[in-house]
């Protein structure tokens, strides 16, 4: 069985979500790899869980998490710092790869199934669904959210490093299109991934993450053929 690395960064008005992930996930991968964006040290429960640790004192970005795509070799595992990831989650994003042979990058998180779409390639912009509920199998999408994504390090080469540090997922459908890698999604159950609330979910937090996620799709639609995905 090829090594699995879970690779995820953090932000510190998360540090009190980040234990709960990295617990989470340690049982079920090789390594654990974490990019501290503004944090001044390493807390304890990271330094404790993580095998690799990057502390950037000035960083402001939230998606450094394909920081290793570009060096592993094995299963990749993009993953978000509040999310929760239950106990099969490695197993089940690996047999997917799998299933793909290893040729496509295999998500669960992303907004294209959000309600009833009326057709594969619907980007549906507004809050986050995938997620939150039942989604069809082996159905091609127009991008995946980098937390809840995996591939086959050996045969799909992502970059490590990206223009825009914060809109990393869009960017990542962007360079899966132009280079005919294709997205599936992974079936689940409603809440199999759930979010992991901030302590403090004030207006200005709500307000910022309606604004990225419109930031993110007016990327995605600039920069993105549609009718290059078929089924």
């Amino acid at each position: 069985m090829i090594s699995t690395l879970a690779a995820l960064a953090s932000i510190p008005t998360r540090a009190h979500l980040l234990p709960r992930v990295l617990e989470a996930l340690r049982p079920q991968v090789d390594q654990i790899a974490v990019y501290l964006n503004g944090y001044a040290e390493i807390p304890p429960d990271v330094r404790a869980l993580a095998d690799l640790v990057i502390v950037d004192v000035d960083g402001g970005a939230a998606e450094r998490k394909l920081h290793w795509a570009a060096a592993h070799d094995g299963l990749y595992l993009s993953c978000d710092d509040d999310l929760s990831y239950p106990a099969d989650y490695v197993a089940t994003m690996r047999a997917a790869v799998d299933e793909w042979g290893g040729a496509a990058i295999c998500t669960v998180h992303g907004r294209e199934y959000e309600g009833r779409p009326r057709d594969v390639h619907d980007v549906v912009v507004g809050s986050i669904g995938t997620y939150m509920m039942d989604v069809p199998r082996g159905r091609l999408v127009n991008h995946g959210g980098t937390g809840v994504m995996a591939w086959d390090a050996r045969r799909i080469k992502v970059p490590s490093t990206w223009e825009h540090a914060n809109m990393v997922d869009m960017q990542l459908a962007i360079w899966a299109q132009r280079r005919s890698v294709p997205m599936y999604l992974v079936a689940h159950a409603s809440k199999w991934i759930d979010v992991l609330r901030p302590q403090d979910q004030t207006s200005l937090w709500r307000t910022s993450t309606r604004d990225g996620h419109d930031r993110r799709s007016r990327l995605l639609r600039t920069h993105t053929n549609w009718n290059r995905w078929t089924e």
